[in-house]
């Protein structure tokens, strides 16, 4: 066509129907004729790659932010948090989600704001590669090996601890199994677990189990040195089982009261409000072990071996708005502190703890004396300032 020609043919076309015609479309279209929407959009001085230099971000489904191409390519950087996603969405509305999972990239592509497909990616050069030509639309095909659809795939594991549920993915990999954590930011759950999803349960049911003896066998190795009085060999096996994440505050307990005897002091008091702070919590499981103080509070959390693992893969069926009552092992957590404390009389994590316990027990005068005890140490103590604050609205 001629310049005047292309001026009246295209009269009617928008700048933004021009580039979709040549970028989204193009297979609609006659390479002849793509070569006139190059020209009328030269004619009227439009660079394309400026033009659809204008997406959208969005960090873990959180507010979506403008940038440009190249803005957006320095977000999903090597060090990008394992779990944590990026939605891409380029200048015509679709989108990339791109998660760091366990093993690689996991890539969810959105065509109108619907899911289609999945891949992986696991070189961080050929993300940013396909980043780059997704964004500028260009051909991005040839990045996709297998696509898979996640809709089909099965939990293995719903759990709040990412380090367990790390694991067991990590297991899988180790085996060559396919797999992917979904995180509560996608999946909506409102208890905030994680969700591990596998092609096919059978093998991923095996592993899992092998993942699930190891911690068997480290329950009978604690229970052993219990038995002969092998502090430091104790210790060792409660810090293993403390590394699998498990959401059972025994598990810490018994760590903190094998760190008390051995003198660390600090890494007891952690120790403790972390089974505080699980048994306070709503759990996934209650995965049960034996106690070290066998006359305390926690004798309540003794059961078979059996159950160690129960409910560990299974969903639960009471509401999340169900109100508990405080298990009453907290208040014997809560004597460890105050021991602690006499070694301590200043460490702030033992009076956050113990001012916490005292709240959520609805003790306020003794929450207020713990909490203005801890500004007078750390006068911009924000918790503390925000306790007190609390009150006087009362």
């Amino acid at each position: 066509m001629q310049p005047a020609d292309l001026e009246d043919h295209f009269a009617a076309w928008h700048d933004e129907d021009l580039i979709r015609a040549l970028k989204i479309e193009y297979r609609d279209y006659e390479q002849a004729y793509l070569d006139s929407i190059s020209s009328e959009l030269a004619r009227r001085k439009i660079d394309p790659a400026v033009f659809i230099d204008q997406i959208s971000v969005s960090y873990n489904a959180g507010e979506p932010e403008t940038c440009t191409i190249a803005q957006a390519l320095t977000k999903p950087g090597e060090d990008f948090p394992l779990l944590h996603a990026l939605a891409l969405t380029h200048y015509f509305g679709s989108t990339l989600v791109v998660q760091r999972d366990v093993h690689a990239w996991l890539v969810n592509v959105y065509e109108d704001q619907a899911y289609t497909f999945s891949f992986f990616i696991t070189e961080h050069p050929s993300l940013l590669d396909l980043v780059r030509s997704f964004l500028s639309l260009e051909a991005w095909d040839h990045f996709i090996g297998e696509r898979y659809d996640l809709e089909n795939w099965q939990p293995l594991l719903h759990t709040r601890s990412v380090r367990y549920v790390q694991k067991i993915a990590q297991a899988l990999v180790d085996e060559k199994v396919l797999c992917t954590i979904q995180t509560p930011v996608f999946t909506n759950d409102q208890r905030g677990r994680l969700a591990l999803l596998v092609p096919d349960r059978t093998l991923a049911l095996t592993i899992m189990n092998k993942v699930e003896d190891q911690i068997l066998e480290l329950y009978a190795q604690a229970s052993e040195a219990l038995s002969a009085n092998a502090l430091g060999r104790e210790l060792e096996i409660y810090a293993k089982l403390a590394e699998y994440g498990l959401n059972n505050p025994a598990i810490f307990y018994n760590l903190g009261s094998a760190l008390a005897e051995s003198g660390r002091f600090p890494e007891a008091a952690t120790a403790f409000i972390e089974a505080a702070s699980l048994s306070l919590s709503e759990l996934d499981s209650q995965v049960r072990f034996q106690p070290r103080n066998h006359s305390g509070g926690l004798s309540a959390l003794v059961g078979k071996i059996g159950s160690l693992i129960a409910g560990l893969g299974s969903d639960e069926t009471g509401s999340a708005d169900q109100p508990r009552a405080i298990p009453d092992h907290v208040e014997d957590i809560e004597m460890q502190l105050v021991r602690l404390r006499e070694q301590l009389p200043q460490d702030l994590q033992i009076l956050h703890g113990l001012a916490s316990i005292a709240a959520i027990f609805n003790n306020p005068p003794r929450a207020l004396e713990l909490y203005q005890e801890i500004l007078e140490l750390a006068p911009e103590d924000e918790a503390a300032l925000s306790y007190l604050a609390e009150r006087e609205t009362r």
